[in-house]
């Protein structure tokens, strides 16, 4: 926990410990005496919303009858968003639930990935974990079929930024464009890393575990997969300017669950096999500084760096405006990189100088296709950051 005990700093610790589920005898009365005594709701009350925590530590208040000392305007923000976190995740896994029995008949198995699965196998299927969309997981070789199919069923995609894109759509990004149901988003993953981690997903989807849900029977990934999948999302994020604490705390909960499942002696090598060991290694030491997680020495940093690490942490909780996302034209570059093959490489480079008009009318704000038209010279400025130029700089294209 922190140990410069400021005022904000005290938000942010009470902020940690009330972040727990169902918190043990041991833990009621710190948090219970740290509550009692505090006085700056307003502050807390912004940071439970802004990092996605709100509905979740109002409930533990609430189990905990910590809620009287609560001013009235804090009071209503917290509890009107508990009461949409249960509406909107209730909704959110019935269309999951449809898309996994659409696809299911068609012999495609699809696993609930993230929050969603974090919300049934981890946080008691309350409504309290805070999401926006459902993320599901299929097998690559069966996310065009399982998109064409959710099409076909009433699902409206998100289209392509350009039609040759659907040659190597699997080599960008872990998921496919956007599907849309109901006012809910579905984003359908054929991978949670780079293609290093091709074999350990299909691994995993073979050896999914099952969840029951109200009657239902899903699909989720193994813990330890699961972990990983965490750990990459938060620097999927990160790499875009945001930061959430609800991330970190999904990570926390998963351990005290499933520590032992998780932090084995193939988890390292597995970190490896993923690319991103490092992140691993960084993640544990800031979930064992926050919450006091027990992870073994080896899993983490060297001292100096963990409390770096950690301070850094507490710092993004309070200024999460500190995450600066790397440039448009590193993030391009990264994904060129990413791209096996000269082939593919070029159909990239294609599709985003000569992207779908559609596109073009969405990027630029045009009504007309011939508005739209007169953008495509604008885009040619990307030539540079192919050649690697240093002189390419402004915004994104």
């Amino acid at each position: 926990m922190i140990d410069d005990i400021t005022e904000s700093n005290r938000a942010v610790n009470l902020l940690l410990q009330l972040c727990s589920i169902a918190p043990g005898r041991e833990e009621k009365e710190p948090v219970m005496r740290e509550a009692e005594s505090f006085s700056n709701w307003k502050l807390f009350t912004d940071l439970a919303v802004r990092h996605g925590v709100a509905a979740l530590v109002w409930q533990n208040m609430s189990d905990l009858s910590l809620t009287k000392p609560v001013p009235e305007p804090e009071r209503t923000i917290l509890e009107g968003s508990r009461l949409r976190s249960i509406t909107r995740v209730a909704y959110i896994t019935s269309v999951a639930g449809d898309v996994v029995s659409i696809l299911g008949k068609e012999g495609i198995r699809v696993l609930l990935l993230k929050g969603l699965a974090l919300e049934h196998q981890i946080y008691g299927s309350r409504g309290l974990r805070q999401m926006s969309d459902a993320d599901l997981l299929v097998a690559p070789e069966e996310a065009l079929r399982a998109r064409d199919i959710l099409i076909r069923e009433g699902f409206v995609s998100m289209p392509m930024k350009s039609k040759l894109y659907r040659h190597i759509i699997l080599d960008l990004g872990n998921h496919l464009p956007e599907l849309h149901r109901g006012g809910v988003s579905v984003d359908l993953h054929h991978r949670l890393f780079g293609p290093e981690g091709a074999t350990m997903i299909s691994h995993a989807i073979k050896n999914a575990a099952v969840l029951s849900v109200e009657g239902k029977t899903f699909h989720v990934l193994p813990p330890a997969i699961a972990f990983l999948g965490l750990v990459n999302h938060i620097y999927k994020h990160g790499v875009k300017g945001e930061f959430q604490l609800r991330l970190y705390n999904d990570i926390g909960l998963l351990l005290k669950k499933y520590g032992s499942e998780i932090l084995n002696k193939d988890l390292m090598s597995s970190s490896a096999q993923a690319g991103i060991e490092n992140e691993v290694r960084e993640v544990l030491s800031v979930v064992s500084g926050a919450w006091g997680i027990q992870v073994p020495h080896e899993m983490r940093l060297s001292p100096e760096q963990e409390k770096e690490a950690v301070k850094t942490f507490i710092q993004r909780i309070l200024h999460p405006g500190l995450v600066k996302p790397v440039s448009q034209r590193e993030f391009f570059r990264r994904n060129l990189k990413s791209i096996r093959g000269v082939r593919k490489k070029l159909i990239f480079i294609a599709g985003d100088l000569f992207p779908s008009v559609g596109f073009m009318k969405r990027r630029y704000g045009c009504r007309t296709t011939m508005q739209a038209l007169l953008y495509y010279p604008h885009r040619f400025g990307k030539i540079s950051w192919i050649l690697g130029k240093n002189t390419a700089r402004g915004k994104s294209k």
